[in-house]
């Protein structure tokens, strides 16, 4: 029998934080395994006990968990991904990752993993065309990231921008063909 792929879906804290429940429902309806880590601010927009109850696995949402078994979360995560994919990826993942910061789960995870990376970038279209994010986004391109880019729509604060994250069928196709 055919092994599972490992998706690991990174969950930032970011209004488009809810769509990642329905990306880990398409996913699973293809055949993947799919887990997830979550940013303390993503609880903000959507809880672990949904995605838990989504995937019937623990949500990682803390590198010190005292629910963990003894191996370094981080590392036995990063080595078990097939492909990781961060869903919505904000300014400040975008930035951690692209500057070698490692100091939340899903950042120690991407660091640790030799896994194909997606980022799919959902912020206000301000945030997203600083210069700053593009020249984190064109390194992380660099250093062979994938880049699901934003799509025009309605943003958080109402107004229509470059900023809103893209359709999950745009983002699940990024991931099929990633996948070693």
């Amino acid at each position: 029998m055919k092994k599972q792929k490992e998706i690991i879906i990174g969950v930032t804290g970011g209004i488009s934080a809810y769509k990642s429940c329905e990306l880990v429902r398409m996913l699973q309806k293809k055949g993947y395994a799919v887990s997830v880590l979550m940013t303390k601010e993503a609880a903000h927009f959507v809880t672990a006990l949904t995605f838990r109850t989504l995937t019937q696995r623990p949500v990682i949402t803390d590198m010190f968990s005292e629910d963990m078994e003894w191996d370094p979360a981080h590392i036995s995560i990063a080595e078990k991904a097939d492909l990781i994919c961060i869903v919505p990826a904000t300014a400040n993942i975008i930035a951690k990752l692209a500057c070698g910061i490692c100091d939340d789960i899903i950042s120690c995870v991407v660091t640790a993993s030799k896994a194909p990376k997606i980022i799919c970038p959902a912020m206000n279209d301000n945030m997203f065309r600083h210069p700053i994010v593009t020249d984190n986004i064109e390194k992380l391109k660099g250093i062979g990231y994938k880049i699901v880019p934003p799509v025009k729509g309605t943003l958080a604060t109402g107004k229509t921008g470059i900023g809103h994250l893209a359709d999950m069928d745009t983002i699940i196709r990024a991931i099929d063909k990633s996948l070693p």
